[in-house]
């Protein structure tokens, strides 16, 4: 079945969108992974923009991500495919971050390679971060498990609750009581340890 989309009369869309549109709506896109894609691309837009402020780079990893799942093999077995597309948006996120660090890190070099940016960090206060970022390590890991894979797809993955019930299958109830309780463990660990 084919859609026909007036694209060309809406000037925001590029060249290399309008043929992923093209594409997503043609008959051609009988694959799965691209109907899952089309069936949550608003949540993916979301999320890169969450990420990313640059919208153009939003963009960018919009159709990277599109292009990726297009070249997924059908016949793949994966348990939560939709888990799975936003582990692959959230691993395009994480290059673009370490691109701009590389080149941010780049940037203040002088020619000779030193770098620019004096280093006002005291060895001092690295040690006392290391020890707080051990203990907090130590307090997540004596969370129970499906606490502390809650905690740890919202805190770091930076998933919403409602992803998260989607991609544990648990209810939104459920992941705000397991947010809950591993915060109330964390914070007594911490205050237990620093006594």
């Amino acid at each position: 079945m084919y859609f026909h989309l007036d694209l060309d009369a809406n000037a925001n869309y590029s060249h290399t969108r309008q043929k992923v549109l093209r594409f997503m709506y043609s008959s051609e896109a009988d694959n799965n992974w691209l109907k899952i894609y089309s069936e949550n691309r608003q949540l993916f837009a979301r999320f890169f923009r969450q990420r990313i402020s640059d919208p153009e780079d939003c963009e960018d990893l919009q159709q990277e991500l599109f292009i990726r799942i297009h070249k997924l093999d059908q016949q793949t077995n994966i348990s939560d495919p939709r888990a799975y597309l936003f582990r692959i948006a959230y691993n395009l996120v994480n290059d673009l971050l370490r691109k701009r660090q590389r080149n941010a890190h780049l940037s203040n070099q002088t020619a000779d390679g030193t770098d620019i940016a004096e280093d006002t960090y005291t060895a001092e206060a690295t040690v006392i971060d290391r020890e707080r970022l051990k203990l907090l390590e130590e307090a997540i890991a004596s969370l129970p498990a499906r606490c502390r894979e809650v905690f740890l797809l919202r805190k770091v993955d930076d998933l919403s609750t409602q992803e998260i019930a989607a991609s544990l299958g648990i209810s939104q109830n459920m992941v705000e009581k397991h947010l809950r309780k591993a915060l109330a463990d964390c914070r007594k660990y911490l205050e237990k340890k620093s006594s």
